[in-house]
């Protein structure tokens, strides 16, 4: 079955901004997260970069606390998704890599592969079309 972890992004999708100290662009968070960036009304917006203290990271554009535009998330167990989010969540065009070598290029909707696209794996096997809700239907 088609090894999909998309959804492993929504624990980092948003944060709280709660116990919190400012330094010119830099917010630093009592759970030991750093956000760099533009910050306007109390909230991420813009450009910025988290550093989770988990070892997760995203680089990218944001609106009011969440990825929104073009971003790039990395985990700290290796797999990654660069592509474009809405509201914390993988939505347009995207590639996530998993941390094994497979990887899908596509369309993603509310965090979840969605649409048109390409899953590769390691092994060798390719399946090339539609997809809903992760799962690959022709």
């Amino acid at each position: 079955m088609i090894r999909l972890i998309i959804c492993a992004f929504l624990s980092f999708a948003s944060f709280s901004f709660s116990q919190q100290q400012q330094h010119g662009d830099t917010v630093y968070y009592d759970s030991g997260d750093i956000y760099i960036g533009t910050w306007l009304n109390g909230k991420a917006q813009g450009y910025g970069e988290m550093i989770w203290i988990s070892g997760s990271h995203y680089i990218g554009e944001w609106k009011d606390n969440f990825q929104h535009g073009k971003g790039k998330m990395t985990w700290a167990e290796g797999d990654q998704y660069e592509g474009e989010w809405m509201m914390g969540l993988q939505n347009g065009e995207g590639k996530m890599t998993w941390g094994n070598g497979d990887y899908y290029e596509g369309e993603f909707k509310d965090g979840l592969v969605n649409g048109k696209g390409t899953m590769w794996y390691q092994n060798g096997m390719v399946f090339k079309g539609k997809w809903k809700e992760n799962t690959f239907i022709e």
